[in-house]
């Protein structure tokens, strides 16, 4: 995992997106906000609720910081920068489609959900 999160970093340096694991760091160069991506688990769209995309968000952030925890270099780098955090809901690789975000502590809801 160190490897993969040093060869990001030279690709976020670049402005480039990158995959560690199970997320996909980058930077939004409209915003500057640090984005971490993540898909869902669910396979059936019909399957998603607020409930389970509130926890699955709330993995892929754990995930994100165990890697920084595990990774000066990425902590340094993410330092001052905004954060968002991103669900996606994979459509069997066709494309992704955000679920929902979260910048500075608020759910931003891109579909209708119950």
């Amino acid at each position: 995992m160190a490897n993969n999160i040093k060869t990001a970093l030279e690709f976020l340096k670049d402005g480039q997106s990158f995959n560690v694991g199970d997320l996909r760091l980058g930077i939004d160069s409209s915003s500057g906000y640090f984005k971490v991506i993540g898909w869902s688990q669910y396979v059936n769209f019909t399957n998603l609720t607020k409930k389970n995309s509130l926890k699955e968000l709330e993995d892929i952030k754990a995930i994100f910081f165990e890697m920084v925890n595990a990774s000066i270099e990425l902590k340094n780098f993410i330092q001052n920068k905004p954060m968002e955090f991103i669900l996606c809901f994979d459509d069997y690789g066709k494309a992704s489609i955000d679920i929902c975000s979260e910048r500075n502590g608020v759910i931003k809801w891109e579909i209708e959900l119950n």
